[in-house]
């Protein structure tokens, strides 16, 4: 999954009573669930999937698509039917990049992987059929029941290692492990059980993929990304050992291993600062030291100082287990796990997950039914499937397509759900007209349609002459991003290069200060509302006022940025080798100053100082500026700074 940086995903799983007592059913639909989803994923319910597979109900849903349990209309069994994002199948490099992937993971067969029975495509969308696993995710499972003591959390590490070893072994990096990937089942004998899901799947979805400098794609989650990954190069098996090592934090601990306002800053973090130990973060949970070792080699910034293999890492696991627990299950002295394989760790060697009553769907019924059936599906090949998506997406996007955007608004436009589409580096013209109530103004809201990555914008307000102006961001998820309130009667408002992903919706209206009796409509004089796209590389991305969400300052690369605020504070974190550099910082027409970490406060100039990886430097203005309705001195002068060796 993209980027995504949070989301909780229950996928190819069922509740489990057994793990969670509030849940009643493990089989009935989540009716909770039912009511956030769309119509249009309601409407898969009751469908035959490829004349095979009858959807039953919801399961969850996450960043990459919908899960539904389905019914194979032969045999009578179920499993999980994962439907990836409808703009995925759109893109004809994604299908053929889905069904290589798809391809690929299906030949996983290890016990603690959930497994992959058949692929395709319908209605245009892309599928997955797997095995359904009852349970909870881990991240469910830490908000339930708090940081897991380690005797506790050890074996589903080391059973995570034996899903990563195999799929290590077949070429496959897994690029986006964390808690919501890994389902926690019981075994027969009533122990908790691990199950990895969506290998290969974060390779599938770029739509909110971070980039480099380089202009080359990263995907995976921010919060668990390894350096290797968030600078764009290669990834092997060792970004995984790295992803494990901020997973087994985290349930360690309670907490993320590095924290921050904005995926930017846990970014950063990830390239240049040092790991906390478990034991420190979380002092009072009686981690043993000898698990913050196992980690600090795991979290090694370079691979090559980490743990080379998921064996080597889940073998150290078992052994400091042995070393650190007394354990019933498990005899003292034992260091190799059982038959060979670290999928029976801490299980008996003829334990398998827990079925419930319902009966399931294995790979060797699959294989028995439908060996026919594949072998027509792979002499069709991918040119006629690729033809028919491109030709119902057309279709689709022709019957759907979405409104123009507009140059002058159109009213009514005072809700997100009559919101005026706009377009980026296209002025909008709009009035503030007709008021809502005595004191409530006229309220014109703007969408900026989302193009499925993260963007750098900047958007600028210019105010009629006898009108206070103000303007409100919310990002995709409907929470407030900024609130824009700085110039007094007749000034402008802007903020300058915000990190947003999705969709973004701008809310223009009239300030009313509490002295002012009523709002003011202004039908003759008009705003100007623009929004302009920003390069990622060149200048300061906000927010960035806490060190966790300092801008990266690399040596050689000169970046600009604004004091757009009377509070703002714009943080940098030097990214360089420790040594002693040349820094310049300009800043013509706005009154700042700059300081490096542990420094004085320095004027705009040159000046020669020793400086350390991961330093912060913060610019801000000399001094607290009169407050509205003056006007911001300096607003819209940008300033700029350059580090040279």
């Amino acid at each position: 999954m993209a980027a995504g940086e949070g989301d909780s995903e229950l996928v190819a799983s069922a509740p489990d009573p057994d793990l969670d007592p509030s849940v009643e059913s493990s089989l009935g639909p989540d009716r909770s669930l039912d009511r956030r989803l769309s119509d249009s994923n309601r409407t898969w319910l009751g469908k035959i999937v490829d004349g095979r597979y009858r959807v039953l109900d919801l399961i969850g849903r996450g960043g990459m698509g919908v899960v539904y349990r389905v019914e194979h209309l032969r045999m009578g069994k179920v499993a999980a039917m994962k439907v990836l994002h409808p703009d995925l199948a759109t893109d004809p490099d994604v299908v053929a990049r889905f069904e290589r992937e798809a391809a690929a993971i299906s030949k996983l067969h290890h016990p603690h992987t959930v497994q992959v029975f058949d692929f395709g495509t319908t209605g245009g969308a892309l599928y997955l059929i797997m095995e359904f696993v009852r349970g909870l995710d881990l991240a469910r499972l830490l908000e339930r029941d708090g940081p897991m003591p380690w005797a506790r959390a050890a074996p589903i590490f080391a059973q995570i290692c034996g899903a990563l070893q195999e799929a290590h072994e077949l070429g496959i990096v897994h690029r986006d492990l964390k808690p919501e990937n890994v389902l926690i089942t019981r075994s027969t004998a009533g122990r908790e059980y691990a199950k990895v899901l969506d290998f290969g799947l974060a390779k599938l979805d770029q739509r909110g993929a971070a980039r480099t400098e380089t202009d080359r794609q990263i995907v995976g989650t921010p919060y668990f990304m390894a350096p290797e990954q968030i600078r764009g190069d290669e990834v092997d098996a060792r970004t995984d050992i790295y992803s494990l090592g901020v997973l087994m934090f985290q349930v360690l601990t309670g907490q993320h291993l590095y924290r921050g306002a904005t995926s930017i800053g846990v970014l950063t973090q990830h390239l240049t600062s040092e790991p906390d130990a478990p034991s420190v973060r979380a002092p009072t949970l009686g981690i043993p030291r000898e698990v913050d070792r196992l980690c600090r080699r795991a979290l090694a910034r370079e691979p090559a100082q980490r743990w080379q293999s998921a064996q080597r890492l889940g073998e150290a696991i078992e052994q400091v287990f042995h070393d650190t627990v007394d354990d019933p299950h498990t005899p003292r002295g034992r260091t190799k796990p059982v038959a060979g394989t670290l999928s029976t760790f801490f299980l008996d060697a003829n334990e398998e997950p827990h079925q419930g009553s319902e009966v399931r769907l294995r790979r060797s019924d699959l294989d028995a039914y439908e060996h026919g059936l594949r072998r027509r599906r792979t002499a069709l090949g991918t040119t006629l499937v690729v033809g028919a998506l491109a030709a119902i997406g057309g279709a689709a996007y022709y019957l759907s397509r979405p409104a123009r955007p507009v140059t002058l608004e159109r009213e009514p436009n005072d809700d997100p759900g009559h919101a005026n589409r706009i377009a980026i580096g296209a002025p909008v013209t709009g009035y503030l007209g007709k008021r809502l109530g005595p004191r409530d103004s006229d309220r014109d809201v703007f969408v900026v349609p989302s193009t499925g990555k993260r963007r750098v914008l900047s958007i600028a307000l210019l105010g009629p002459p006898n009108l206070d102006v103000s303007f409100t961001v919310r990002g995709s998820d409907g929470a407030v991003r900024a609130t824009v309130d700085e110039a007094g009667l007749g000034g402008s408002e802007a903020i300058h290069r915000r990190m947003l992903d999705g969709e973004v919706e701008i809310s223009v209206r009239e300030s009313v200060p509490a002295t002012q009796p009523f709002v003011i409509e202004n039908v003759s004089d008009p705003y100007t509302l623009t929004v302009t796209e920003e390069r990622a590389d060149t200048g300061e991305i906000e927010p960035n006022n806490a060190d966790a969400d300092a801008t990266p300052l690399a040596p050689g690369v000169e970046l600009r940025g604004y004091l757009d605020t009377r509070d703002d504070v714009d943080q940098l974190r030097f990214t360089g080798a420790t040594g002693t550099y040349s820094v310049v910082v300009q800043g013509a027409d706005l009154p700042l100053q700059w300081q490096p970490d542990g420094d004085k406060p320095r004027t705009p100039g040159s000046a020669r100082l020793e400086l350390r990886m991961g330093q912060v430097i913060r610019i801000r203005r000399t001094g607290p500026p009169a407050p509205p309705p003056a006007p911001l001195v300096g607003r819209d002068a940008p300033w700029s700074i350059v580090v040279v060796p």
